[in-house]
C-alpha cells in the first residue's frame, strides 16, 4: 500500500482497537467504495468484509483523485471536510508524513512514495 494510504489510515484511526475504521475493515473511513456495504443510512461510513478489500478501496480512491489531477490539499479537504474534521491538522499530518507540499499533485505523491 502507498505511503499516502498508510498515513490516511493512521489519521483515521485504523489499527486502533475498537475504532470504527478498524472494526469496519475500512482504513480510509470511506462512505462509498466497491466493497462497502451500508446498513441503514446510505451516507454512513461503509462496512467492508476484509482489511485487504478496505485497503484496495482506499488505493482505488486515491488513484481516482490522482486521475482528476487533484493536489493533496484538494484531496484532504474533500476526503476530510472541515464540517467533520480538523482538516488543517489532517493536511499537516499527511504533508509532514509524506513529506510533501499541500500543492503537490496526488499523482506525483503516489509515484514518488508507493
Amino acid at each position: 500500500m502507498s505511503k499516502l494510504a498508510r498515513l490516511i489510515a493512521e489519521r483515521e484511526g485504523f489499527g486502533i482497537a475498537g475504532a470504527l475504521p478498524t472494526r469496519d475493515n475500512n482504513p480510509g473511513d470511506l462512505r462509498h467504495s466497491p466493497h462497502s456495504m451500508h446498513s441503514g443510512d446510505p451516507n454512513a461510513i461503509g462496512d467492508i468484509d476484509t482489511p485487504a478489500d478496505g485497503w484496495a478501496d482506499l488505493e482505488r480512491q486515491l488513484a481516482l483523485y490522482a486521475a482528476r489531477d487533484l493536489t493533496i490539499q484538494q484531496v484532504i479537504y474533500e476526503f476530510a471536510p472541515p464540517n467533520e474534521n480538523d482538516t488543517a491538522a489532517y493536511l499537516k499530518f499527511v504533508c509532514d508524513g509524506v513529506p510533501c507540499s499541500p500543492l503537490d499533485p496526488v499523482a506525483q505523491i503516489l509515484k514518488d512514495y508507493p
